[in-house]
């Protein structure tokens, strides 16, 4: 089994100006992102994925292959594209946005594809008690572990408890590529539309995603306090050690 880790990212952001490459310790965020899932056990090879010049050339100039493709408005419609000119047999969506990403989650979270061949596509979701933050996606799993809904609203609904435990989704994302090929043929499907997540395209053409729990999975970067809280963070992280020279 040949595992592929693509990195996609763009230059346009509606909430935080040239976001992927946004400094972060004097490396730029996208660059991270890529840095630490090179420390994966499981990825046979990792490519930064984006239509944009500038953010190829830098991936570049930190040693990072790149694939350039055309404009996509999702991530994984921009690694379908991407997925035909690699030998690989999982694809593995990791976003750009996600300067934290521990490389631990990402074998995690591919390990169910080790055991069973026949697995199309799995997500990490952590434990997370945020209220009304609509851009974090929030997940309910089935009692087998594969995902009933995902929203932006708070769900589920703790009616009869003041529980609020929930699970947001990581942007980790491991696809058998024949799904991934599969997914960027489908039009866009109502409730992908309404909330606004493409994975949610998946789940309206019946496909079973699995989950896996994986803790202390930090913030993405959407907007600029998100990224104040990633750069204190990263202050204290240890895992840049394992690729900065500091």
């Amino acid at each position: 089994m040949r595992i592929i880790g693509m990195v996609p990212a763009r230059l346009e952001s509606t909430r935080l100006h040239n976001k992927a490459l946004v400094d972060i310790e004097g490396l730029p965020m996208v660059v991270h992102t890529c840095k630490r899932a090179q420390l994966s056990h499981l990825l046979d090879d990792l490519f930064l994925v984006t239509d944009d010049p500038t953010i190829r050339d830098t991936g570049i100039a930190h040693d990072i292959k790149c694939i350039m493709t055309g404009h996509h408005i999702s991530s994984s419609d921009r690694l379908a594209e991407a997925c035909k000119h690699v030998d690989a047999d999982i694809i593995v969506n990791i976003q750009g946005d996600e300067p934290l990403v521990n490389p631990r989650h990402i074998d995690s979270i591919l390990a169910p594809f080790i055991d069973d061949e026949l697995l199309q596509i799995a997500v990490g979701i952590t434990p997370f008690t945020k209220a009304d933050s609509a851009s974090d996606i929030k997940v309910v799993k089935n009692l087998d572990g594969d995902i009933l809904y995902m929203s932006r609203n708070d769900i589920p609904n703790f009616y009869n408890t003041n529980d609020g435990a929930m699970y947001k989704l990581c942007s980790i994302v491991p696809f058998n590529k024949q799904l991934l090929l599969d997914f960027s043929s489908w039009e866009e499907t109502p409730l992908e539309i309404a909330e606004d997540n493409h994975f949610l395209r998946i789940l309206e053409h019946g496909v079973k995603i699995r989950t896996v729990i994986v803790e202390e999975a930090h913030v993405s970067v959407d907007t600029s306090s998100d990224l104040d809280e990633v750069r204190d963070l990263m202050a204290v992280d240890k895992i840049k050690y394992k690729y900065m020279n500091i």
